[in-house]
């Protein structure tokens, strides 16, 4: 009842953002994207809807949305699971963005890029507001799909958060190429390779 009534009050809309990462090559990829089959889908977690539809992750409660991903952002998966150890809920996901700051890029970084890459974030809900914990740059390969356990080994450093993704390599056309699998596991402050 509750997941019916938060997406009632979750109305599908413009995300909410910065607009810095709205590159030419990012709308190329949202053209190739809108004519693929989208995953669309909804989990509840202590009373909060989280919802992906359309490449746009949305966050609700009864009393409405929380939160939903950049415009520049196409979210693709996501996962809910206490990733860093502290007993809440986080919310993993993949999207694809372009690393760009458009026109308010420092003077002193060379590392704008406007090729659309794949990056995998993680965000939790403290005090009803969204936070981000952690965000990678661009990954060395585009993952695919991921599952996200928790029964790796516990430690001071490990919350026991085991990431299983499923990889390939980047194309100009966005399909996929071979698949691989990977295991990483959260150490103290990201993914490492198991």
């Amino acid at each position: 009842m509750l997941l019916a009534a938060a997406l009632a009050s979750c109305v599908p809309g413009e995300a909410g953002g910065a607009v810095d990462g709205l590159t030419e090559e990012f709308k190329q990829f949202l053209e190739i994207r809108g004519a693929q089959a989208e995953k669309s889908y909804s989990r509840e977690e202590d009373g909060v809807v989280y919802s992906l539809s359309a490449g746009v992750l949305r966050v609700c409660d009864e009393a409405g949305e929380i939160w939903r991903s950049e415009e520049s952002w196409y979210a693709e998966d996501f996962r809910l699971g206490d990733v860093d150890g502290d007993g809440n809920a986080d919310v993993l996901f993949s999207l694809w963005k372009s690393y760009s700051f458009g026109p308010y890029h420092p003077a002193r970084m060379e590392n704008d890029d406007a090729s659309v890459r794949c990056h995998l974030f993680l965000y939790t809900l403290r005090a009803g507001r969204m936070k981000k914990l952690w965000g990678s740059s661009n990954l060395p390969r585009p993952i695919y799909g991921f599952e996200l356990s928790m029964d790796g080994e516990r430690t001071p450093v490990n919350s026991g958060a085991v990431l299983r993704a499923v990889e390939g390599e980047y194309t100009a056309d966005f399909s996929r190429t071979e698949e691989r699998e990977y295991v990483y596991v959260w150490r103290g402050w990201g993914f490492v390779n198991a």
